[in-house]
């Protein structure tokens, strides 16, 4: 693959420069004046910009992916990586009686109402591991990293009492 003749901005800092990009597999291996090159697939840029995919580091979409693989609030802003599992909100570990609470609490963030995000999901997961498995499954068209909310692992050893100022 040659993207041709668009506006690079490579994320060093460096100004933005017009040129091609070859790819080959998975990994960019040229980048500038490519015009003696050929490649099975063309792409002209003219007019576009080419960046690296952007990170997103403070998403809710836990739940969203499940409807929505493509996961476009971010897919469709060039967004490559997305983080999820911010604010102490996350699915994981949970107790199958504790769906409901984690639901709810996403709802409060969010205000995506509860009945979609028990209905959405496959809650094929109790521990941290068996849902990322789980979100594998989901085929996402990003990369997706997470972090294990604290407010799920608090719930998930304390119960009730996590609600409350008591210590665990």
């Amino acid at each position: 693959l040659i993207i041709r003749n668009g506006t690079i901005v490579d994320g060093t800092g460096a100004d933005a420069y017009r040129g091609d990009v070859a790819v080959d597999g998975q990994r960019i291996t040229a980048i500038g004046d490519l015009s003696d090159e050929t490649a099975a697939h063309e792409v002209d840029a003219t007019g576009l910009v080419v960046t690296p995919g952007f990170i997103d580091l403070h998403t809710h979409l836990d739940a969203q992916i499940a409807w929505d693989p493509l996961m476009t609030s971010s897919s469709w802003h060039g967004v490559t990586t997305v983080l999820m599992g911010n604010c102490g909100v996350t699915f994981a570990p949970v107790a199958a009686t504790d769906r409901v609470f984690l639901a709810e609490m996403m709802e409060s963030v969010e205000d995506v109402p509860r009945e979609a995000i028990l209905g959405g999901l496959a809650w094929d997961w109790e521990t941290y591991p068996q849902y990322l498995d789980s979100v594998e499954r989901m085929r996402p068209a990003i990369n997706v990293v997470g972090m294990v909310g604290h407010c799920a692992i608090r719930y998930n050893v304390m119960g009730e009492r996590s609600l409350t100022d008591e210590p665990p």
